[in-house]
C-alpha cells in the first residue's frame, strides 16, 4: 500500500529530497525547523527504508494520494476545497487546534493520546545534536535557551537578571538559529509566557534534548515536561529568575547533584532515541493504520456523499478552532491583567 507523505512547498524547500537519506538528516540539522519540516520531511527520510521492508511504498508529495495512506500536519488540512473524502489521513495535530479531518490523529505529548483514534508520538530526536563537552566537568558558566522567542518572558531579557548571573560568572543567552548545539552549554532554561491550553499540547522535546545532550535542564513545569519527570534529577522546576540564580547556587554547591542530573538524563534519553521512536512509528502503523485503511476503504465504496461528510467534519473543526484560540485569547488576557496587578 502507498503511504503519501503530504509536505506543501517541497519543490521549493527541499529540491535535493531525492538525493537524501535518513543518513542525511544530521547533517542538514539547520533545515529541519517548523512543523512540516520536523513531522513530515524528517519522518519520511527517517522512515522510508523501514517502511518498504514492510511492504509499505512511501512516497512524499505537496499533494495527497488518492485511494491511499497519507501522513499530513494540521496545517495542511485546513482547507475548503481540497478533497480529503478520497484520501486515507492521519494527521499530526501538533500545538494546533483538534483535527477532524482525518482517520487518526497524532498527538506530542501523552496527556491526550487516551482519545479514540489518537496517538502520542514523541518528536525525533533534535537533527545533528552536538553533546555538551565532557570536558566541562561540573562547571556552571553558561545558560541557553533553545527556541523561539515569541513568547519569552521579559525577564529572560531584564539587566538586573543578567547582572546578577555576571556576578556569579554566568552568562545567559537565547539561540534561535543553533537549536543542536550544546557543545559549550552547562544548563539549558526553558521557560515561555503562554496560555495553558496551547501548552498542553506543547511537545516535551527540550527536555528530551537536554538530556541526550547530557546537560541539566531548568524548566517551567509546563504539562508535557511535568508528565515526564520521575524524579527530582530529571529537570529542576523554576518559575522566576530568582528559581534560576538559586538552581546554579546549589547545583555549584554540590557537583555530584549536578553529575547525578548528566547521568539520568543520558539514561532517561534512551526512551528517546530514533530507534525507539522508529519502532514506535512502524507498530502504529501496522498495527492501527493499515486495518484500519482497510476498514476505510470498504466503507469509502457504500459512500454516496463523500464531500457532504467532509464538509460536516471541516464545520466541527472549524468550530473548534474558534473554541481553541478564544481559550488562549481569555488565559492571556487573564495573564496579562495577573502580571500587571503584581507589576
Amino acid at each position: 500500500m502507498q503511504l503519501q507523505f503530504v509536505a506543501p512547498g517541497l519543490a521549493r524547500r527541499w529540491p535535493d529530497l531525492d538525493a537524501l537519506s535518513a543518513a542525511d538528516v544530521d547533517r542538514h540539522a539547520p533545515r529541519f525547523r517548523g512543523g512540516i519540516n520536523d513531522w513530515i520531511v524528517q519522518t519520511y527520510l527517517l522512515l522510508k527504508d523501514s517502511l518498504a521492508e514492510c511492504g509499505l511504498h512511501a512516497t512524499i508529495g505537496e499533494t495527497f494520494a488518492r485511494n491511499a495512506i497519507n501522513l499530513a500536519h494540521r496545517d495542511s488540512l485546513n482547507r475548503l476545497f481540497v478533497p480529503y473524502h478520497r484520501s486515507y489521513i492521519v494527521g499530526v495535530r501538533a500545538d494546533r487546534p483538534p483535527l477532524h479531518l482525518c482517520r487518526w490523529q497524532i498527538v506530542q505529548n501523552d496527556l491526550g493520546s487516551a482519545r479514540p483514534h489518537t496517538r502520542y508520538l514523541p518528536m525525533w530526536p533534535q537533527p545533528g545534536l552536538i553533546e555538551r563537552d565532557p570536558a566541562r566537568g561540573t562547571r556552571i558558566e553558561s545558560i541557553v535557551y533553545f527556541g523561539r522567542a515569541g513568547a519569552a518572558p521579559a525577564w529572560f531579557y531584564d539587566a538586573r537578571f543578567h547582572a546578577a548571573l555576571a556576578r556569579l560568572g554566568v552568562t545567559f543567552r537565547v539561540s534561535e538559529a543553533q537549536w543542536f548545539d550544546y557543545s559549550n552549554v552547562d544548563l539549558v532554561l526553558a521557560y515561555r509566557t503562554e496560555a495553558l491550553t496551547l501548552l498542553r499540547h506543547k511537545p516535551a522535546s527540550k527536555l528530551a534534548n537536554a538530556w541526550r545532550a547530557g546537560t541539566p535542564a531548568l524548566l517551567a513545569d509546563e504539562p508535557a515536561y511535568a508528565s515526564l519527570r520521575r524524579s527530582p534529577l530529571d529537570y529542576l522546576s523554576i518559575g522566576s529568575p530568582a528559581d534560576v540564580l538559586a538552581a546554579v547556587r546549589d547545583l555549584r554547591a554540590s557537583p555530584a547533584r549536578y553529575q547525578a542530573m548528566v547521568a539520568n538524563g543520558l539514561r532517561r534519553a534512551s526512551e528517546f532515541s530514533r530507534d525507539v521512536n522508529r519502532a514506535r512509528w512502524l507498530e502504529f502503523l501496522a498495527a492501527d493504520v493499515l486495518p484500519d485503511a482497510t476498514c476505510w476503504a470498504r466503507e469509502r465504496s457504500a459512500l454516496v456523499d463523500g464531500w457532504g461528510a467532509q464538509l460536516t467534519a471541516l464545520a466541527r473543526q472549524k468550530l473548534a478552532t474558534k473554541r481553541f484560540k478564544r481559550r488562549v485569547r481569555v488565559e492571556l488576557r487573564t495573564q496579562a491583567a495577573a502580571m500587571q496587578s503584581h507589576g
